[in-house]
């Protein structure tokens, strides 16, 4: 009896053991690979996450899932989840570097990512920095990179050195990838971009147009920002609080008037300047950001500060990803001892937030399920009333444009509206939305308004952009040079394109111009569902 229970006990604990040993990180790795291999990334990244359930502290697992969900990142069509997931893809190869510094792999992979996500996510820099590190760690320990890996990296280095228009240095790495291995592809690339950069000089210092402050006092910069702010001269604000952070780190006061500063230039709103800089806004809304992180990180306690800066935060652009920090920020005031006006209005802006994740919701039901009744009703959600035109204000003929715009995405869509005569010839732009009249031919989102108008009159007729609604817009039977048209058949086009889900739509609609009042009625797709164009005789 006592035999038979120790062979009992025995075996239990065999049992045990056997199905509780974790299985090796290394084999999880190698299956990640596998499916890598196989096209089969999601599934890589799977793998790497239940690795991550075992091993929790792991560099490596971290650097695996976060080389996958990039990877996954640049695979979907869908570009909201693509944004998630390069955030994501971030988050977790910024934890790998956190837990081994001197990861080659982990930096190696995050400094890939930096290089080639869009600049206006501002990881350019980064990624660089990753690489250089990389290359200092060969030039300390030659046997601690291996050679593709360090091949890749001065690629790499020249492409980011690019970006940054430093082309001394681009240059000075293409040579290097030469020079280690001169018969490989990466070779053959960097020669022929040495043949293209090789007389390009590096970009000149940027010569600041603001004046030289006379204050070097932290009393009197602060002043002098204030002053310029009042006067509306935001880029010498920026230059005067700037300043007295460099001076004062630690000063609050300081990073919250740089804030106001940013937000002064931003609402001076698209101009023919975006067509220089297209990432303009983009590196705005990064500075206002980053610069209320560092007020936060110095009082994370203080709830005006939260307050700022999650009010501030739910009205970013998503690829910011600053929606869930700005709603735990406003959660922090509604729980601390602010007065009820601050709660209130954390509140109000924790509502704005909460509409937002709505659209979220909404817009992956349209993204994903396109076909099922959930996607019609969420459409008819969107879908605004319809309101009327009064043509009897207008004395002379005209032609009345009138659409809906059914479909609201994360950020207001790019239109355009114009007219064309029956054989396609332009004739002249009515409206085109802000960013894409200004920056022409840099833009991607309106092509058929592009190729039509080549921007003739884009200047003339460039606004804000319209967003989901009703709208009219009236065309005075003239062409761009201010002639008047002849009677017969006209084409009127409306274009629209919604970032970041990438609905498009283009819709047309012929008219006849004549002594007769015509209508033409086109209804079909979601996007731009309703499209009515009157012709109005003179009366």
């Amino acid at each position: 009896m006592k035999l038979s229970v120790k062979c009992f006990i025995f075996i239990s604990v065999m049992f045990f053991t056997l199905t509780t040993q974790a299985k090796p990180l290394e084999d999880y790795i190698e299956e990640a690979k596998a499916n890598q291999n196989s096209g089969k990334i999601a599934e890589a990244m799977k793998i790497m996450e239940k690795a991550l359930e075992e091993y929790p502290d792991s560099a490596s697992a971290y650097a695996y899932l976060g080389l996958y969900t990039g990877m996954q990142a640049g695979e979907t069509e869908n570009m909201a989840q693509a944004g998630e997931l390069a955030f994501k893809s971030f988050s977790q190869l910024d934890k790998a570097v956190s837990l081994d510094s001197l990861s080659i792999f982990a930096r190696f992979h995050r400094g890939i990512m930096g290089i080639k996500v869009p600049e206006f996510l501002g990881k350019l820099d980064g990624g660089i920095k990753d690489h250089e590190f990389i290359v200092k760690m060969s030039q300390k320990s030659p046997e601690s990179v291996p050679k593709d890996i360090l091949v890749q990296v001065y690629n790499l280095l020249g492409e980011g050195y690019k970006k940054n228009e430093e082309n001394d240095k681009a240059i000075s790495v293409w040579k290097k990838v030469i020079e280690l291995d001169p018969e490989s592809d990466l070779a053959e690339e960097a020669k022929k971009q040495l043949t293209e950069n090789i007389t390009t000089p590096s970009k000149p210092p940027e010569v600041k147009k603001t004046e030289k402050l006379e204050y070097i006092n932290p009393k009197d910069l602060m002043k002098s920002g204030k002053s310029h702010l009042e006067k509306g001269e935001c880029e010498k604000a920026i230059d005067a609080f700037k300043k007295l952070i460099e001076k004062e780190p630690k000063n609050i006061e300081a990073y919250t008037s740089l804030v106001k500063a940013l937000g002064c230039l931003a609402e001076k709103g698209y101009d023919e300047n975006i067509y220089e800089n297209t990432e303009y806004f983009s590196g705005i809304a990064f500075g206002v950001m980053n610069t209320l992180d560092k007020a936060v990180d110095l009082a994370p306690e203080n709830p005006d500060l939260r307050l700022l800066r999650g009010s501030i935060g739910v009205h970013m652009p998503f690829f910011l990803g600053k929606l869930e920090q700005s709603m735990e920020d406003l959660n922090m005031v509604l729980e601390s001892k602010a007065d009820k006006s601050k709660k209130a209005e954390a509140l109000y802006y924790l509502g704005i937030a909460h509409q937002k994740k709505t659209m979220e919701y909404w817009n992956k039901v349209v993204a994903d399920y396109p076909s099922t009744e959930a996607s019609k009703m969420v459409l008819e959600g969107m879908r605004p009333k319809v309101k009327r035109f009064d043509p009897s204000k207008f004395k002379s003929a005209v032609v009345s444009v009138d659409f809906v715009l059914g479909f609201q995405d994360a950020l207001p869509p790019q239109t355009a509206v114009w007219i064309e005569d029956k054989n396609g010839k332009f004739i002249k732009t009515l409206y085109v939305s802000g960013f894409s009249g200004y920056v022409k031919e840099k833009q991607l989102w309106l092509k058929e308004w592009a190729a039509s108008s080549k921007y003739t009159d884009a200047d003339a007729v460039t606004a804000a952009s319209i967003d989901v609604g009703h709208h009219i817009y009236i065309w005075d039977l003239k062409d761009y040079t201010g002639k008047s048209v002849k009677s017969g058949k006209y084409v009127v086009k409306v274009e629209v394109s919604s970032w970041p889900s990438m609905k498009y739509q283009l819709v047309n609609a012929t008219i006849e111009i004549g002594s007769k009042e015509k209508r033409s009625t086109v209804e079909e797709g979601d996007v731009i569902p309703s499209l009515v164009v009157t012709y109005y005789p003179k009366k």
